[in-house]
């Protein structure tokens, strides 16, 4: 991926308008105000299907400087997140007559370091910080301190808690419309389990990190498509993941599988946890492709790179991915407008492109994921 992107900013930097569209937002805080969806999967589809952009008129650059706050750069998705952004914001500031300089530090999953990331991206002069939180409560306390100080906060690809007031509650939200993500997969599993004249018997739930207001959203996207289905009584095991970590969910769903045996359906909550879960699922002997006998119906959230490989092979069912690239369409345009002083919708939510089984290799032969983009991580 890194060659990649080194190609792709070598390129005159073009523009696609993402946004196919608004829907209303999914319940769950007041800050939340609009949902978006859409359409690039990456760059390379911003550069194949745009219409080379107008240079603005020879003026003297503004320089603006502004810190990003990584939360970890331990999964190709967060990569993902900072490359992308990066790319974005140098486009905006081209057209926008800017120089931009990004200072990207990373907490590496430490939430107090994540603390003092922001701290510093303050003391050396960045207008706006844009911040991926460890813990959405425990972040309210940066929010204030970057607006104490006239700053612009934007929460990026992760929102703060939904108790967030006055001076914690960030000036532009970019995200997952995470519950979307999961309801959308769940509704195409359920679907795909009627095609096939199978009844829901019990469901395994791998539930995310808990500190990630993506996980909550995403139980409250499953328990919707249930009660849509009438399968609001059905059994759900839920599984601890600890902090995203594919290990952890396996190790405790070791014994769920051992204990539940009859559980024939499965959400996880996001496919970077799916080595730990393949792991345990074949040590139980249940690591069926579908159609195959013991089959376990599957969907997940995200679409990291093993992820678009367990749905190519059948072991997956359904999925929706993250949409990481309009994620950074969004937050940059946002950034620089509120640098303006222009009004901005102040919560956008990123819907990804859904895929099931049977048209996962045509979304590929036609979409530049950013799981794809990404696949030597």
């Amino acid at each position: 991926m890194k060659r990649i992107l080194a190609i792709v900013l070598a390129l005159v930097m073009v523009f696609a308008l993402v946004a196919c569209g608004q829907q209303a937002a999914p319940a769950g805080g007041s800050n939340q105000s609009t949902s978006q969806q859409g359409s690039a999967g990456s760059p390379k589809q911003d550069i194949a299907e745009a219409a080379p952009a107008e240079k603005p008129a020879e003026t003297e650059l503004k320089h603006v400087k502004m810190g990003l706050a990584m939360q970890s750069l331990q999964a190709a998705a967060f990569h993902a997140w900072a490359d992308y952004l990066a790319y974005r914001l140098d486009y905006e500031a081209e057209q926008r007559g800017y120089e931009v300089e990004l200072v990207t530090l990373n907490a590496d999953n430490d939430v107090t370091k994540q603390a003092t990331d922001i701290r510093d991206l303050i003391a050396q002069g960045c207008e706006v910080i844009f911040c991926p939180c460890l813990d959405s409560q425990a972040i309210l306390s940066s929010v204030k301190e970057v607006h104490d100080a006239g700053l612009i906060y934007v929460s990026y690809c992760r929102e703060v808690s939904h108790d967030a007031q006055g001076d914690e509650v960030p000036d532009l939200t970019v995200n997952f419309a995470s519950e979307e993500q999961a309801y959308a997969g769940m509704v195409d599993l359920f679907n795909i389990m009627k095609e096939d004249g199978v009844e829901p018997v019990k469901l395994i739930d791998c539930y995310g990190d808990k500190t990630d207001e993506n996980a909550h959203n995403r139980e409250h996207g499953l328990r919707r498509a249930m009660e849509e289905f009438g399968y609001a009584d059905l059994p759900v095991v839920e599984v601890e993941c600890g902090h995203w970590e594919p290990d952890v969910c396996g190790q405790n769903l070791a014994p769920v599988l051992a204990a539940n045996p009859d559980a024939n359906c499965m959400y996880s909550s996001s496919d970077f946890l799916n080595s730990g879960i393949q792991k345990a699922m074949e040590d139980a002997g249940m690591w069926h492709k579908h159609g195959e006998e013991g089959h376990v119906y599957f969907s997940a959230s995200d679409m990291y790179p093993l992820g678009i490989q367990h749905l190519r092979e059948g072991y997956m069912d359904t999925a929706v991915d993250q949409g990481c690239y309009n994620f950074a369409v969004h937050a940059a345009a946002g950034a620089f407008d509120l640098l303006e002083g222009k009004e901005v919708e102040p919560v956008q939510l990123v819907l990804g492109t859904q895929a099931t089984y049977k048209d996962i290799e045509e979304i590929l032969a036609t979409i530049p994921l950013w799981g794809n983009d990404y696949a030597d991580y």
